[in-house]
Parts: C-alpha cells; sequence; structure tokens
C-alpha cells in the first residue's frame, strides 16, 4: 500500500525538522569553536609578550659608565578612560580600577590577602601582607587599559657592547594595537613585534629605596636619570607587568562603538638581577 501525499509531506517535514537541527548544531559548534581559537590566539600572544619581556627586564643593567645618560631605565604608564566595558570581577562596576597595585575601589578585606605562608615566620612577598598589594582578591581585578613604555639597557650579543630596549604599543606594518621591540646597538635599530591586537600594556615599579611598610608601594613610573646613583639603587627590583588582548571572533575594527569587548588578560612580576646584586639592595625590601 503506498504513502498518501499528507504521509509524504509528514516524513518530508520531519526529515526536514531533524536536519535544521543538525545545521543549528553545526552553526553552534562551528561558532563556539571560532570563538575559542580566537581566544587561544590571543592567549598565546599575551604569553609570548610575557615572556619577552620577562627575559629583557630580568638583564636590565647598570650604565655603563661611558654611556648618556650613565644609567637609563624609564618606565611611564598613559592609563586610558576605559577597559574592556565588562564587569570582571563581577562587583556590579565596569572598569572601576587603574593598574596601580592599590585597592581603588576599596572593596579589599584581610581575607583577601594572597601572601602564602611559607613558615610559621616566613610569608611570600612580606613587604606586601596586611594590606591591599598586586595578586590579592580584590586588587585590580577590572582594570582600564593603559599605554605604558618601557625603555633600558641589557648586554647586547657583543662582549663587552649593551643594547638599548624600548617596548611601547604603535602601529607596524599598517596593523594598529602591535606591541613593539625596538632594539639599538651600535646606533643601529631593530623593530620587530612582540604581540598582536594589544589592548593595554601596563608596567609598575617596586621602589625599594622607599622605607619599608604601607607607605611602599608600587610605582607608576621610574626615571634613573633623575636619580642619586651614590644613594638610591637607580633600577627597580621587580617589575609588574599587565598585557591585555583582544580576544573576539570578529575582527576589531568592525565591532560597534562602545560594544563590551572579549579580552584575555594576562600579569607577572620580574625581579631585575642587577638591582638584587647590587650593594644598596635593602635584603627585606622584595615585594
Amino acid at each position: 500500500m503506498g504513502l498518501t501525499t499528507l504521509e509524504l509531506l509528514i516524513a518530508l517535514l520531519f526529515v526536514l525538522g531533524i536536519m535544521g537541527s543538525a545545521i543549528v548544531a553545526f552553526v553552534a559548534l562551528q561558532r563556539h569553536s571560532t570563538e575559542v581559537k580566537a581566544r587561544l590566539d590571543a592567549m598565546s600572544e599575551a604569553r609570548h609578550a610575557l615572556f619577552m619581556l620577562s627575559q629583557d627586564l630580568s638583564q636590565a643593567q647598570f650604565g655603563p659608565a661611558t654611556a648618556t645618560p650613565k644609567n637609563m631605565f624609564m618606565g611611564a604608564n598613559s592609563p586610558s578612560a576605559q577597559g574592556n566595558r565588562k564587569d570582571d570581577d563581577g562587583d556590579g562596576k565596569i572598569d572601576e580600577e587603574v593598574f596601580d597595585g592599590k585597592d581603588d575601589d576599596n572593596d579589599w578585606q584581610s581575607q583577601d590577602d594572597k601572601h602564602a605562608l611559607i613558615t610559621p615566620v616566613l610569608r611570600e612577598r612580606p613587604q606586601g601582607y596586611g594590606f591591599p598589594d598586586i595578586g590579592d582578591s580584590h586588587v585590580d581585578e577590572d582594570t582600564r587599559f593603559g599605554q605604558a613604555q618601557l625603555r633600558f639597557r641589557i648586554p647586547a650579543e657583543t662582549t663587552g657592547s649593551v643594547a638599548e630596549i624600548y617596548y611601547h604599543i604603535t602601529t607596524f606594518d599598517g596593523e594598529p594595537n602591535v606591541l613593539v621591540r625596538e632594539k639599538t646597538t651600535s646606533g643601529v635599530t631593530e623593530i620587530g613585534p612582540v604581540a598582536f591586537n594589544v589592548l593595554s600594556f601596563s608596567a609598575l615599579f617596586w621602589d625599594s629605596n622607599a622605607p619599608a611598610g604601607p607607605t611602599r608601594t608600587w610605582l607608576t613610573s621610574w626615571d634613573s636619570t633623575v636619580m642619586d646613583e651614590t644613594s638610591q639603587l637607580v633600577l627597580p627590583v621587580s617589575v609588574a607587568l599587565e598585557v591585555t588582548i583582544y580576544a573576539g571572533s570578529k575582527k576589531l575594527s568592525t565591532l560597534p562603538p562602545n560594544s563590551p569587548l572579549e579580552t584575555v588578560r594576562l600579569t607577572t612580576v620580574v625581579n631585575v638581577e642587577a638591582a638584587l646584586n647590587d650593594a644598596k639592595y635593602r635584603r627585606n625590601s622584595l615585594p
């Protein structure tokens, strides 16, 4: 017995329904895959940036005495008016903090302190225990973007010579928002990209010259050229870094104005070896 026209239509609609559901699921899976890839790519960019910065900053050096200026370590931050326009810390506020190592929105409590107890008498980074500090909960978790510039010297590949390193965000080969590294050796400058889609690059500097206690904080700028090397340690002992990369699947330039941005944000702290080994470094002042 053959199928009636009505039965054929019902069967066809059933098949189309299954196919439609499969197509919707496939499109959703593909969209999710694209979003995951964009986030992984952003994570890779951020990790590479912090790796390069850490490698260079750990080698920052004094002198040489024949150079002008004699010592060069300069860092400055230019904070933006907004960040990714999302509530990253779930407190109902958006972009309420600046990357400065402080509790800008006054929501830090004693239980937010993350300075681990290593032994009964020793804590990790004891100079930051008991008050808001980088790494604590509710400190620098929902930050506005920034544009830092770092300039310092490291040993060059040629023995006895030095290289001047300059990190900043600029346009590179027509591509905006690129963190670049400029390396100048013997008057010759090489420029190369470090990370793409960089929405924010910020740096803080730990000043071991300041008295111990809550008054010793992370500085948002550093200029060794105006410091007295006879009484001060002209290199920061540590540099805190923050890099934020755009992690959306759509091209950044196509997004509507003031729309929330998908981002990946990574931070780290780098110790400057030359400062740690200097006689003027106070051993109890490491952050």
